[in-house]
């Protein structure tokens, strides 16, 4: 038995990371593609992966401080005026409600698209990745949060997590209804609008992390298969462990592999 351990401990290697994980989301999008009768462009695996990401990344770029049509400094100031004294901490825990749902859904006898333990590896590595670029660009950016309390306010990491959240319960459940779907954005939504509520988060932080949390998400799902031949065994999911960790005000990824 080998056992491999991987800790990621520095913000660049989480960029690393997920532009690895994009690469092969070009590869697969490419053999899934080539496998069926030329898609619509709106129905290729890539577009379907990237587009709304991109649109809502390139949104909180857009929109930082005063730039844009309608700014963050323009909303920061319209929050103001209107909800100065606004303060709620149910933010903190909205985040992960599209995500139990889905273990309560599964726990009422509703079958999703995966079992246990493979939904449960995709849900670890997609917040990790998230988090690990979130920290990451946090890290890098250094911008100012609208309440002066600390320089890592680009991007919302509640709002990135909360989308993960959204587009887990998403992925798993599309295929049985339409409103698990609505249901979940719409929490990772009002998650987002808290963050700015609370005077926590300027709006390109929280249209940044929408995007970030889906993109990681659906980038994990695309991959995850090709992750498990690689790694796992058919008769033994166990095989692959992954864990999000902390190691001196570092955030990584434990990963665990037995080779029998």
């Amino acid at each position: 038995m080998i056992m491999l351990n991987y800790l990621v401990r520095t913000p660049g290697s989480a960029i690393l990371l997920l532009t690895f994980l994009l690469s092969q989301v070009t590869v697969s999008a490419q053999y899934s593609d080539s496998t069926d009768i030329a898609p619509a462009w709106h129905q290729r695996t890539a577009v379907q992966v990237l587009a709304v990401p991109t649109i809502l990344m390139g949104a909180g770029i857009a929109t930082m401080g005063d730039n844009g049509l309608y700014s963050s400094q323009d909303a920061y100031e319209c929050i103001q005026e209107k909800y100065p004294d606004f303060h709620t901490s149910i933010d903190d825990y909205l985040l992960w409600v599209p995500a139990a749902t889905v273990y309560g859904l599964n726990l009422a006898g509703v079958k999703g698209k995966n079992n246990f333990v493979d939904r449960s590896l995709i849900y670890v590595i997609s917040v990790s990745l998230a988090s690990l670029t979130s920290t990451a660009i946090k890290n890098t950016t250094g911008v100012l949060r609208p309440d002066g309390s600390a320089n890592n306010s680009f991007p919302s990491g509640h709002t990135t997590v909360a989308f993960v959240s959204a587009t887990f319960l998403h992925e798993e459940y599309k295929d049985l209804s339409l409103w698990y779907s609505v249901a979940g954005y719409s929490v990772a939504t009002a998650t987002g609008v808290l963050r700015m509520l609370n005077n926590k988060h300027w709006m390109s932080d929280v249209f940044f992390g929408a995007g970030l949390g889906i993109l990681s998400t659906k980038v994990v799902y695309l991959v995850y298969p090709h992750m498990k031949n690689m790694f796992g065994s058919k008769n033994n999911s166990s095989n692959l462990t992954l864990i999000p960790s902390l190691y001196n005000d570092h955030y990584g990824i434990y990963l665990q592999y037995r080779f029998n």
